[in-house]
């Protein structure tokens, strides 16, 4: 799979290929990270540094454009709006006070974690979801991505090697 991708990627620049994969919700800055070091040969600072730019873009765009995406298809679907109000809405108000207190430290966690589906896309969604603020969601995210990152890198380097079960 690591060659596929490399050889995917091979006709962008080793920094565009970075951008790119860890702008996708399946790869991230999880998998950009270290298959810009190991398959892109670029030193650890601009693999850190290029994963981050392209994780950050899909932040901006879930956070700011789903809210109104959500509210068109509701509008139009039945089906969604009645999914909405039975499990979302009603999970929301039955938390309300938790979300809002501790939404954010929750967000900044679970992006936070590198493991499988706790990236930046999911947080943005749940943060979309569940009315945490756009701009302390953007923040907890954000430092999620940046910690997540680190533990990342370290990890790829060689300095937390009894992590690597992690990625």
């Amino acid at each position: 799979m690591i060659n596929s991708l490399g050889d995917l990627f091979s006709s962008f620049s080793p920094e565009m290929a970075t951008i790119f994969l860890a702008l996708l919700p399946f790869t991230e800055l999880r998998a950009a990270l270290p298959l810009s070091i190991t398959v892109f040969y670029l030193n650890p600072f601009s693999a850190y540094f290029f994963s981050v730019i392209g994780n950050v873009i899909p932040v901006f765009f879930i956070l700011w454009g789903l809210p109104s995406l959500l509210l068109f298809a509701e509008k139009h679907s039945p089906q969604l709006q009645h999914f909405f109000e039975k499990h979302v809405y009603s999970l929301e108000k039955k938390h309300e006070k938790k979300y809002q207190r501790y939404g954010r430290f929750v967000l900044f966690v679970f992006t936070a974690i590198p493991l499988p589906v706790s990236g930046v896309w999911t947080a943005s969604i749940l943060a979309v979801l569940f009315h945490i603020e756009r701009k302390y969601a953007f923040i907890a995210i954000t430092l999620g991505m940046l910690t997540a990152g680190l533990i990342v890198l370290l990890i790829v380097t060689g300095v937390l090697e009894g992590l690597s079960f992690l990625l």
